[in-house]
């Protein structure tokens, strides 16, 4: 535990969901003086929801699951709306036909796999905790392989219309502690009974926007290009539109880019170059004729399937007849915008899309995380070694997980450890 003066200056760099969280815990422990540097010219990140004819649609985080606490929690405090948008599930194969979820041959074989799981999963509990620090073995090797250890195979596919399906990665190759992080029995129990599910009516950002009015220097399209640690402990962070000097600093944006920011960081980028991206799309269609549901296509979920979607997302189905459905894939390497867009509309046809007229997409460098043998090596705690060096501190998804809760945990964990 660090020394408290809740007069320093402290520096949060990123406006994301991870950034604001940060800023919010920082005052809610006594720091007067904390200043928010966010890149682009709005708060929020991958919180990112848009308006249209009056309706929030989501480009970015999509939900939060009723076992979420500290989301829970935090929109009742800032008075967020819970009062979800139905949701209707379905899925459906690669020429557009429904499907059941599981095929009916293989569903003797899920309940028997399933019955057992809770109990296999009791042993990491410890994975609710903030973190990946000691590991052991088991949860680094790659998640296909430990549902074969463990007798789970038919259970995986559950797992990977839960994970692969929104962009955290290939269910086979993705390290078991990632999986299990995001889906421990009761994330997976709230994913399965899908009309549980928390869609914000005011779109995810309110939330952000309302926790991010209480937060008092807040300064946007602040590109920082370097930063410096003095000898005397104190932190320079030169911006495109300003020099500031601060006590401490808290990075939440991408670690690979802020080791370039960083003068003689060669160890830490070593560490920090190995972490990897999924890139993931979002689109936002004009579309009739597709089935007004949050609909599945497992067929996709495969890397040779990349470019194709895996879930579309009918938004107000209880409610009125919406124009916007969003849509997602992963990008395809090797090919240009248009053409990823002719491969999305050629599905959104199998599905019976007519009048089809694209809104708007977003592209996320979406999950950081480290390959199995990068985990097996010890990464986060070597990762976590490095807090408060140089008066510098990360937070963000890289720490625990991609998801909201995630963030948000760990969030509060940093501050109440270093704080």
């Amino acid at each position: 535990m660090n020394s408290i003066n809740t007069n320093n200056n402290i520096c949060v760099i990123g406006g994301g969901i991870s950034g604001v969280f940060i800023s919010h815990y920082l005052k809610e422990n006594g720091y007067k003086n904390i200043t928010l540097l966010e890149q682009s010219d709005r708060i929020g990140g991958k919180c990112n929801s848009i308006r249209y004819k009056g309706l929030t649609y989501e480009m970015g985080a999509l939900m939060a699951l009723p076992s979420y606490s500290n989301i829970n929690e935090l929109m009742d405090k800032f008075g967020v709306s819970k009062k979800c948008p139905l949701l209707t599930r379905g899925f459906y194969n690669a020429e557009g036909k429904k499907v059941q979820q599981l095929p009916k041959k293989q569903l003797y074989d899920f309940i028997k796999q399933f019955k057992k799981l809770s109990t296999t999963l009791k042993q990491y509990e410890f994975l609710k905790a903030p973190g990946y620090k000691n590991l052991p073995k088991e949860l680094c090797m790659p998640f296909g392989q430990w549902c074969k250890n463990n007798d789970l195979t038919v259970v995986k596919k559950i797992y990977s219309h839960c994970f692969t399906t929104f962009g955290f990665g290939d269910i086979e190759e993705v390290a078991t502690a990632y999986v299990l992080k995001l889906l421990n029995y009761e994330n997976l129990m709230s994913f399965i009974e899908i009309p549980h599910i928390i869609t914000c009516p005011e779109g995810i950002q309110e939330l952000i926007y309302r926790i991010s009015d209480t937060i008092d220097d807040v300064r946007l399209t602040q590109t920082v290009e370097s930063v410096t640690p003095l000898e005397n402990d104190k932190v320079i962070v030169k911006t495109n539109q300003e020099e500031y000097i601060f006590d401490k600093v808290i990075c939440t944006i991408s670690l690979k880019k802020f080791g370039e920011l960083v003068s003689n960081y060669n160890e830490e980028k070593e560490l920090f170059n190995k972490i990897i991206y999924e890139k993931f799309r979002v689109y936002a269609y004009k579309v009739n004729g597709i089935p007004k549901v949050c609909g599945y296509i497992p067929d996709n979920l495969k890397k040779d399937r990349n470019g194709h979607i895996t879930i579309w997302y009918y938004r107000w189905l209880d409610t009125c007849n919406a124009d916007i459905v969003t849509v997602y894939s992963y990008a395809k390497d090797g090919i240009d915008d248009r053409e990823a867009k002719k491969i999305v509309e050629d599905d959104l046809r199998k599905l019976g899309g007519k009048n089809i007229s694209l809104y708007m997409m977003s592209s996320w460098d979406h999950f950081p995380h480290v390959d199995a043998k990068t985990l097996s090596e010890g990464f986060y705690d070597k990762l976590e070694a490095l807090q408060g060096k140089n008066n510098i501190y990360y937070s963000g998804e890289i720490m625990n997980f991609s998801n909201i809760e995630s963030c948000v945990i760990y969030a509060k964990d940093l501050v109440d450890r270093f704080f």
